[in-house]
């Protein structure tokens, strides 16, 4: 998978001319790095976080490397693979992975950075909103969360969405609900122009 791209790249697939993308280097609108020769390289995550807040559609090209990425938190198993079956389902291309409790959780969040962490508050070791609160102290709002529990309470609800989840749902999860809801947030997370439909 690509990590990065030059400049000249960059003008290709946003349409403006070489000149423009070095400005927005010059101006710190685009992140990039310097080569050990002296050569400009966006990270293909920082193109997309750009492309997002100016709203630039993706090329197919890029929709292809930056698929939307979505972590499981669950340590359930048959709540683990309901979601990750309706995951699956979804008019587009994403990309998943899991984590069984709170430690991994972390781990996976911080090596593959994902758009959407669907979380459980029981939770083995760290418990859900301390993921949740961890999450929004390294990360911000970057990363959009789904809160899920089968102990649903007013206050726990409460407490999860103080803790910075963006929605709530309790067990047993609806499919159609859990759909919308996906999306939904994913669109919030910026992929609004990385969401790639599924070749038919």
């Amino acid at each position: 998978m690509k990590k990065h791209y030059t400049t000249q790249q960059v003008a290709e697939m946003t349409g403006v001319s070489l000149a423009t993308v070095n400005n927005w280097i010059k101006s710190d609108k685009l992140k990039s790095f310097k080569t050990p020769g002296g050569h400009n390289r966006i990270r293909v995550e920082d193109l997309k976080e750009f492309m997002n807040e100016n709203r630039i559609p993706a090329p197919p090209s890029m929709r292809d490397s930056v698929k939307p990425k979505i972590l499981v938190v669950e340590d359930d198993e048959d709540v683990r693979d309901f979601v990750l079956a309706v995951i699956n389902e979804l008019e587009y291309d994403v990309e998943s992975e899991t984590a069984k409790d709170g430690f991994s959780a972390g781990a996976k969040i911080h090596s593959s950075k994902p758009d959407l962490v669907i979380l459980d508050i029981m939770l083995p070791g760290i418990n859900g909103i301390e993921v949740c609160r961890q999450i929004r102290k390294e990360y911000g709002k970057k990363v959009k969360i789904l809160g899920v529990t089968g102990y649903y309470t007013d206050e726990n609800r409460k407490e999860f969405m103080e803790a910075g989840a963006n929605e709530f749902l309790k067990k047993p999860l609806d499919l159609k609900t859990l759909k919308k809801r996906i999306k939904k947030l994913l669109m919030q997370g910026g992929n609004r122009f990385f969401l790639e439909k599924k070749n038919e």
